[in-house]
């Protein structure tokens, strides 16, 4: 008798630690609403923050006080003349940043809502000064993805 309640205790733990993962796995991609949420974003700002041209840091608020830090992350000198996030082009006119060099842009980017997640479209354009040649990124369908501040 006491193999028949071991083996069925058995079956029901290794029966939870199964549920226990298919959750974690679950919400990690996403298929829980407001569970897999946040690894959506932090894969955003890694991959925005790794480019030549890098947005290091953002801030997208209720209030329309937005912020966008871009980085040269080249060894050249370069001229940005597109910093496009939700189709608002914030770059007026053409900015210089030398290799490491970093600008900070601010207005009204995009409308939210507070404490809400946010999916934009951005551009960047850029011209090496050293060869000349021009550059667009559009990060080939990844968006800058937040959470929006009061």
């Amino acid at each position: 008798m006491n193999k028949k309640a071991q083996g069925a205790t058995e079956y029901l733990i290794i029966l939870a630690i199964v549920i226990v993962i298919a959750l974690i796995v679950i919400g990690v991609i996403g298929g829980i609403p407001g569970i897999g949420t946040g690894a959506s974003a932090r894969a955003s700002a890694s991959f925005w923050a790794s480019q030549d041209v890098a947005i290091t840091d953002f801030a997208i608020s209720e209030a329309g006080t937005d912020t966008i830090i871009i980085k040269n992350n080249l060894k050249n000198a370069i001229d940005v003349s597109v910093v496009s996030v939700n189709s608002v082009d914030v770059e007026a006119g053409t900015s210089t940043l030398g290799p490491g060099g970093s600008k900070t842009y601010t207005g009204a980017i995009a409308a939210c809502t507070a404490s809400q997640g946010f999916s934009y479209d951005v551009s960047l354009t850029y011209q090496d000064k050293k060869t000349s040649a021009t550059y667009n990124n559009t990060g080939g369908g990844v968006k800058l993805e937040g959470t929006c501040a009061n």
